[in-house]
């Protein structure tokens, strides 16, 4: 298998990532067989204060005019930073249940 200098797994390393995501991701979402990719966006500035670790679900993403599901989108913030996360799967109900059963313990 050839080595991808740009990603680590199934993680694209393109943007720096906010604190504590990448092992968010390692530990829940990157286990998932039907994802295939995980491409964390941009890191932007906020108003958030305190410094753990939020995802919430975003939405689904379709392709076209609405036609093909290709992912869904994530929103991580920690302090005052957030970030988006793209992820590529055929059955983005898998992430949403894993992110809602992650609330649910907090």
């Amino acid at each position: 298998m050839a080595i991808n200098k740009y990603r680590k797994g199934k993680i694209m390393k393109k943007h720096a990532r906010i604190k504590n995501l990448d092992a968010f991701l390692e530990k829940y979402l990157e286990p998932i067989p039907s994802v295939k990719l995980i491409t964390p966006g941009a890191i932007k500035v906020g108003k958030g204060k305190g410094e753990t670790l939020k995802v919430t679900y975003g939405r689904e993403i379709y392709q076209g005019l609405g036609d093909i599901l290709v992912g869904c989108k994530l929103n991580a913030t920690s302090g005052n930073s957030n970030q988006e996360i793209f992820v590529s799967t055929g059955i983005p109900e898998k992430v949403k249940e894993i992110i809602d059963d992650i609330k649910k313990k907090d």
